[in-house]
């Protein structure tokens, strides 16, 4: 029998904010723990630092300058095949649960449309924008009738994920499930537990961090410092983690851990007072580098890879995991051989977008440099050696030409 894959990706979770990839501030034992298991991808990367575009980069293994969808409260084009359409005919159950963000506008917290859902044949979700996280509200069968997630937002979706994998435990065909949490997406509002874990030492890292700079979104009810921000950012992330555990968990009580492949990563970053920026939407490392480890029961070959991998292949990489035959029609390319062995593929690149509102922006990253222009300017915006100024200290743009 197949293995079963569960997908889950938390919203605005950048590399940058995990001690698996070097930050000594933030708290999370349970995806460290999976870290042990996995092989961690050191250069994985999103397509495009923004919500909606990235859901359908992964799920049309395409990036948003082919399929269509650069910005936010867009929905995928009519007719388009999707991975979960790939994985429904080769004998996959389909399962999303959380935030889905790609059924167009209202971006609301609302019910999705049973023809917006890609394809996936078991969906519990709702569009978008649970602003406040005590006040969530999710869809199964009943457009009229919504489920109230109990306390946090994280508890109430985790609790959900855990009733469907009691469900899944005598199923006769292999399952796929996405799970999309909202946090630690701002405006962060952790339980005081959590929030109680960080202190001023916040601003210690990255070096690239602005002590002075200032968060205020006055629609989200949003004005304090770096410090408080982070805070508060530090403790949905450390909060996400101890739901992750118990999804784990639930895997393991359930006997479905040993014959389920798990992958863990996030739609893009969150800048976080770094570079004097909030949000995204920018090509610097806290924008873009997403974490991304993926655990194969019994493989022998974990551990750490070089290897550049961005979105639109994981798209190719989850057919090959499923052992259906490659599409021609995607612009990704599979690292399944980066998983199964220890080596890496240094001559891989990714390309990362943003082509929305006035930050019209292109990322081309190649061994350990970045080059980032303004579409369709014949100049070099950005340049960074990434091995030797990974926190992008030093714009070398004006020390390189376009030939």
């Amino acid at each position: 029998m197949k293995k079963n894959i569960l997908f889950i990706f938390p919203d605005q979770l950048g590399a940058r904010w995990l001690p698996t990839y070097g930050n000594p501030v933030i708290k999370t034992p349970n995806i460290e723990k999976l870290e042990e298991t996995s092989v961690v991808f050191d250069n994985a990367y999103t397509n495009i630092p923004l919500c909606t575009p990235y859901r359908a980069c992964l799920f049309t293994g395409k990036h948003p300058s082919e399929n269509g969808v650069y910005k936010n409260g867009m929905c995928l084009p009519e007719n388009t095949t999707t991975l979960a359409d790939h994985l429904n005919d080769n004998g996959y159950d389909t399962h999303y649960i959380g935030k889905w963000h790609l059924s167009g506008d209202p971006q609301a917290n609302r019910w999705v449309p049973h023809d917006q859902r890609g394809g996936f044949k078991n969906f519990i979700g709702w569009e978008s924008h649970h602003v406040d996280h005590y006040k969530g509200l999710i869809w199964k069968d009943d457009p009229d009738t919504p489920i109230e997630l109990k306390g946090h937002e994280t508890d109430g979706l985790t609790d959900i994920v855990c009733e469907e994998l009691d469900k899944l435990k005598e199923n006769d065909k292999p399952f796929f499930m996405t799970v999309a949490y909202q946090a630690p997406h701002p405006p962060s509002t952790p339980p005081a537990e959590f929030y109680d874990m960080y202190n001023s030492d916040v601003l210690d890292y990255p070096i690239s961090t602005d002590k002075n700079a200032w968060y205020n979104m006055p629609g989200w009810n949003a004005d304090y410092s770096v410090e408080e921000f982070r805070k508060k950012y530090f403790g949905e992330i450390s909060h996400f983690d101890a739901a992750f555990g118990r999804i784990i968990q639930s895997l393991k009580e359930n006997d479905l851990y040993d014959n389920t492949i798990i992958i863990f990563t996030s739609d893009h970053g969150e800048m976080a007072g770094s570079h004097e920026l909030f949000s995204k939407k920018v090509m610097y490392e806290e924008s873009i580098k997403v974490p991304l480890m993926i655990r194969i029961p019994d493989n022998e070959n974990c551990g750490r890879r070089k290897t550049l991998v961005s979105t639109v292949d994981i798209f190719s990489t989850i057919l090959d995991m499923a052992d259906i035959e490659q599409t021609d029609d995607i612009s990704g390319q599979s690292f399944s051989k980066s998983i199964s062995s220890n080596i890496d593929d240094l001559n891989r690149a990714v390309f990362s977008e943003n082509n929305c509102e006035n930050k019209l922006l292109d990322c081309i990253i190649y061994k350990n440099f970045k080059l980032v222009t303004k579409r369709d300017k014949n100049d070099i915006y950005q340049f960074f050696n990434l091995e030797k100024d990974p926190f992008e200290m030093k714009n070398l743009a004006d020390e390189v030409s376009v030939l």
